[in-house]
């Protein structure tokens, strides 16, 4: 029986030998199937590895500072959009039915009007960097023209603009049954007398920029201003009392109540 058992033992021990020295001379097993990668294969063609774009990892740090873009629909090079030269004797009458098309079209990004608009492209390898890139002054690229940030530079764009889903699920149906139903969007603001300039019919908070929308060679057809070379528009035209204006002075807007002690 202990003749057996050493005769095993060493059989056992020959086939470990073995397969130490022939796992060494195979390399680093491949992942296969599911996995497989172009940047994986070690034998890749010139011309193949050529195409082949690696980002080298960088540190969390330096996430912030380092471009990542533009995202694969988006490979063009932008073409900044050229400064308006007005002429101060051209009338400028907005279209109607333009004006509807955009209403429509904005209406489309948002789950309620005032709500921040989704990001109707996909999101790849990108930082903020490579959102004010295209959206901080205007830019045309691959046919299409980028929308003008109507707000101040923020940290993080995705915080409040929602991304594409991913490509494997662009196709799922992620709508949700709900009730809520938000304001109507204005249509023009009110005027105190015949003739008067209108108010400003929405809030101005995260839009600042008149021209966004209203003026220059990226706004929005049918809602271009009429007078675009004024550079002061709340001159004129009066912020909302109800939506920029707070109705009691103690209250601060997205804090909770202060209590204020006089001495």
């Amino acid at each position: 029986m202990n003749r057996l058992t050493t005769i095993f033992l060493s059989l056992v021990m020959a086939v470990a030998v073995v397969g130490y020295f022939v796992g060494l001379g195979d390399g680093v097993p491949k992942p296969d199937g599911l996995y497989d990668s172009p940047l994986l294969d070690r034998e890749l063609s010139a011309t193949v590895a050529s195409e082949v774009k690696l980002i080298p990892a960088v540190s969390y740090a330096e996430i912030a500072s380092t471009p990542m873009g533009p995202t694969k629909p988006w490979q063009g090079m932008p073409q900044a959009l050229p400064g308006a030269d007005y002429d101060l004797y051209t009338k400028i009458e907005p279209s109607e039915a333009e004006k509807e098309a955009s209403s429509k079209l904005r209406a489309s990004r948002r789950a309620f009007n005032g709500a921040p608009p989704i990001i109707p492209h996909p999101v790849e390898n990108t930082t903020d960097a490579a959102c004010y890139a295209c959206h901080s002054n205007g830019v045309k690229m691959a046919g299409l023209k980028a929308s003008v940030m109507s707000h101040q530079f923020l940290g993080n764009c995705v915080q409040c603009h929602a991304p594409m889903a991913p490509a494997p699920f662009q196709d799922v149906d992620a709508s949700v049954d709900t009730s809520f139903v938000g304001l109507p969007a204005p249509k023009q603001g009110k005027r105190a007398y015949q003739g008067a300039p209108p108010t400003i019919p929405h809030s101005q908070w995260m839009r600042e920029s008149c021209n966004a929308c209203h003026g220059g060679p990226h706004g929005w057809a049918g809602m271009e201003s009429t007078h675009p070379w004024r550079t002061n528009c709340t001159q004129c035209h009066a912020p909302s009392a109800t939506l920029d204006q707070m109705p009691e002075a103690d209250i601060v807007p997205m804090l909770p109540p202060l209590d204020v002690v006089a001495k």
